[in-house]
């Protein structure tokens, strides 16, 4: 595990964050979290928009000044509580979510994947009513957010049916 020192990131005020919706694509990041020892990888239950009460990818914003390194381990801490192999990460993809929310919000997600050092998960209780850890593509619940089915998918090695509702966009 890589020990890094955090930016210092500045949250805007909820009315110039609601303007910043209005206007523009919000960068996010999301993860699948493997867990040591073949423990599976970790889905959160949400409690806030978007896809508030569905089951998600840990996922955050990007803040100036952070890298892509530093948005993952705060990800991964803030979240899951969490200390993640961030020189080891893996690529997904990328997912174009629009939401009908929040000013009919719209994000540019980049999904990596990420390897826990311990399996000692301590979930954000402002943003997630519950986790559980899921091994293999059948255990994805049908609630499951549409933008993390897509991540899922690909990290399954599944080919969705383009017919689903949950087929990426």
């Amino acid at each position: 595990m890589t020990s890094r020192k955090r930016p210092e990131v500045k949250f805007a005020p909820r009315e110039v964050f609601e303007g910043i919706l209005e206007y523009a694509v919000i960068p996010t990041f999301d993860l699948v979290v493997e867990l040591p020892e073949d423990g599976g990888v970790v889905l959160v239950r949400r409690t806030i928009a978007p896809y508030q009460n569905k089951w998600a990818l840990p996922g955050l914003r990007m803040f100036k000044p952070e890298g892509i390194d530093d948005v993952i381990a705060r990800i991964a801490e803030d979240e899951l509580g969490l200390d993640v192999d961030v020189d080891g990460k893996r690529f997904l993809g990328q997912y174009v979510g629009r939401f009908k929310t929040e000013h009919e919000r719209q994000d540019l997600s980049t999904g990596y994947v990420v390897s826990a050092s311990s399996s000692d998960i301590e979930i954000n209780a402002d943003h997630f009513s519950g986790y559980q850890t899921i091994k293999k593509w059948g255990e994805v619940p049908p609630a499951t957010g549409a933008m993390y089915r897509y991540y899922l998918a690909k990290y399954f090695n599944h080919v969705d049916d383009p017919s689903e509702e949950s087929a990426p966009r």
